[in-house]
């Protein structure tokens, strides 16, 4: 009986089904880096293909942002885009983003090759950080939508944690829980260049300074298969570090923590090591992350019989399941600040700065080198008052002092006072006939408006032209000798302007519309003028951009140097502000009443900076409206006169504006050629 009993106990144990032993945890370790971190997207590419299943992710720097991104569900392919697309320029300073600015400041800004924003106290320039990170914290803020409020991280699609180190008392800290954008932003506070995170007492900055390869951490969180990407530069040689102030600091640090990176390197379970010579943590150019990425994915194809193995070793399927995907993806949008989060924003993004100084630089064959140099001030409790003041050297010189009284709803009340000194040649068929130089004194008064593509303009202004002793002949009348021009003029603007770049346009379009009613104040006779330009663009794939243009201007008098008509160069308003640019004539010809310009562009991009372009345009201009084609196209010049131009140009866009080489030609002037580099001003 006992027998049989024992023989059914066995029976029943086989029926039981057996329970499967759970399966191993694999944890993903992304080091930090900077712009070199980027190739941790190419590794994660390769690993997913692999069909690993990753069950946590730890990162430190960049490494936090990559893995945060990833655990929270975006792909390594939309991590590539995301990475590709960033104007990092931008993005790692505190300027404002064009999109987030309205026309008038960004019409402003795009002058500027250095920006340097500042609050009340000058002190505040450099404390914590060069750079307060406001545009890298919306960044963080917009591709994390969804998880603003404190959470536990390890309940994310993928477990996740992040690695900070406490300026205060010196201790790593570890983000497993909480608000995840701040906790990226304190991981990447990199001392003395970005500020420190204040949170909760401690004053964060970027844990690659104590834990910059965190296996360790992911240990500790459950993980017991560690595949590692580390994108460190390995250690200098005497060689290397000599005569290097920056090696040698970088070199302190990394001896600080190498005894953690090693141990932390021999507790992986595979070390996928990411050649990064010849790049740096400041390589942020779209060909240089292109190369890092691809970087990443050739290392870790080098560990592929590695990471084969650990899927063996694991026994998983031939295929990831489908992770969730963010409830938002970015696309470079501005954002609304959510008051629900303002604390939170206020402590990730930081006030906006009140104040900035500015500098421009460029550089042509024809004015030689140019610098701006501008102050902005807001004042008041309200800070509904600004003050500017800007200075221009070069050949042309002028100083200028503008105060702003915001009144509500983008009103604005402005008033100003401008000197300049010019000193330019004007030319005839590509011929110098006069050389001037004249100071120039400006009042004005008015009321604008503006919108994110919308600016409005109403006002008056008074205008002295001192030439001393000039002697100019105005077509058909003899030579007269002129010593001074003085206006009241009052009229308005109109402009709009939806190009998505302001030197290189691959869509949108401008449009402005200009009247004045001017007023001599030598007993000549009132006179008006109206002035119209139109362009945009149109792209018919990535690369190729087609840019028509038409613009004009009226004015009802003849008898004035100041006001006169005039077209020339490639840039609109250099030396008087109603020039209009023509190509095929450098510096500038006077014309006559009426003159309408018509062209088209046609712009080939070629890698990511370099371009291409061909250019047609035509200029008409005659002494009577009415009979204006007539007299521009009957071949009498002392009635009016059409022109043909166009030009090849190549332009490289830099951080410091664009450099180009322009070659034109007319039939009116000779072949010429013009350099320039800089942004215009």
């Amino acid at each position: 009986m006992t027998k049989a009993i024992y023989l059914l106990y066995i029976l029943l144990l086989l029926c039981i089904p057996a329970i499967p032993a759970e399966r191993p945890r694999v944890g993903i370790v992304l080091s930090g880096g900077g712009a070199k971190g980027t190739a941790h997207i190419g590794a994660l590419k390769v690993i997913e293909e692999t069909g690993i299943p990753i069950d946590v992710i730890v990162g430190t720097s960049m490494g936090s942002i990559i893995g945060g991104l990833y655990a929270i569900g975006y792909t390594p392919e939309q991590l590539d885009s995301i990475f590709l697309a960033q104007d990092w320029p931008t993005l790692l300073g505190d300027k404002m983003r064009p999109t987030s600015t309205n026309l008038q400041d960004r019409e402003k800004n795009a002058q500027y090759v250095l920006s340097i924003p500042f609050f009340e106290k000058p002190q505040d320039l450099i404390s914590g950080g060069l750079i307060k990170g406001r545009n890298i914290g919306k960044m963080l803020w917009q591709l994390t939508e969804g998880y603003h409020d404190s959470i536990d991280f390890r309940n994310m699609p993928i477990p996740f944690a992040c690695v900070s180190q406490d300026l205060v008392t010196g201790k790593e800290v570890v983000f497993k829980s909480g608000i995840l954008p701040l906790a990226i932003r304190a991981s990447m506070s990199i001392p003395g260049v970005f500020s420190p995170v204040a949170l909760d007492g401690q004053l964060l900055i970027d844990g690659g300074i104590i834990n910059n390869y965190p296996v360790d951490i992911a240990r500790q969180m459950g993980a017991d298969i560690i595949i590692g990407v580390d994108v460190q530069d390995p250690m200098k040689t005497a060689d290397e570090l000599q005569n290097n102030v920056l090696a040698q600091l970088g070199q302190i640090i990394d001896l600080q923590r190498k005894d953690r990176w090693v141990q932390n390197i021999q507790n992986s379970d595979i070390y996928i090591k990411v050649n990064v010579k010849d790049y740096h943590a400041a390589s942020f150019t779209t060909e240089a992350i292109d190369s890092l990425i691809e970087r990443g994915r050739q290392a870790a194809l080098k560990q592929a019989d590695s990471l084969q193995a650990i899927k063996q070793r694991i026994g998983c399927c031939d295929s990831i399941s489908q992770r969730s995907i963010p409830p938002y993806f970015y696309r470079h949008r501005p954002g609304d600040i959510e008051a629900q989060h303002a604390q939170v924003l206020k402590t990730l993004i930081g006030e906006a700065p009140k104040n900035s100084i500015n500098l421009g630089l460029r550089f042509d064959n024809e004015e030689l080198a140019a610098l701006l140099f501008n102050g902005q001030l807001l004042l008041g409790k309200k800070k509904n008052h600004n003050m500017a003041l800007t200075l221009r050297l070069g050949k042309k010189v002028y100083g200028d002092v503008h105060y702003g009284l915001h009144l509500g709803r983008q009103w604005n009340f402005t008033t100003g006072y401008r000197y300049t000194y010019n000193d330019f040649n004007i030319y005839d068929k590509g011929d110098r006939l006069y050389g001037v130089n004249f100071n120039h004194h400006l009042g004005e008064i008015g009321f604008t408006k503006s919108w994110k593509f919308v600016r409005l303009q109403l006002g008056g202004s008074y205008q002295l032209y001192n030439y001393g002793s000039f002697l100019y002949r105005f077509h058909n009348e003899a030579a007269t000798d002129i010593e001074k021009e003085s206006y009241l003029k009052f009229g308005a603007l109109y402009a709009v302007n939806t190009f998505n770049d302001q030197y290189f346009p691959t869509k949108g379009s401008e449009l402005e519309m200009r009247y004045h009613y001017a007023i001599p104040l030598d007993q000549s006779k009132p006179f008006h003028t109206a002035d119209i330009h139109w362009s945009a663009a149109f792209s018919f794939n990535s690369r190729f951009t087609l840019m028509p243009r038409v613009e004009g201007r009226y004015l009802t008098t003849e008898n004035t140097v100041s006001e006169m008509n005039t077209l020339g160069g490639q840039e609109r308003g250099k030396y008087f502000s109603q020039q209009i640019p023509f190509y095929g004539i450098n510096h500038f010809e006077m014309t006559m009443r009426t003159l309408i310009i018509a062209g088209i562009e046609a712009r080939q991009r070629i890698g990511g900076k370099h371009y291409i372009s061909g250019v047609f345009n035509i200029a008409a201009t005659s002494t009577d409206w009415k009979h204006f084609l007539k007299n521009s196209f009957g071949g009498n010049e002392l009635f009016g006169y059409h022109i043909f131009g166009g030009a090849v140009k190549y332009d490289l866009r830099t951080f410091i504006g664009p450099i180009g080489l322009t070659i034109g030609f007319s039939d009116r002037a000779k072949v010429s050629g013009y350099i320039r580099a800089g942004f215009n001003f």
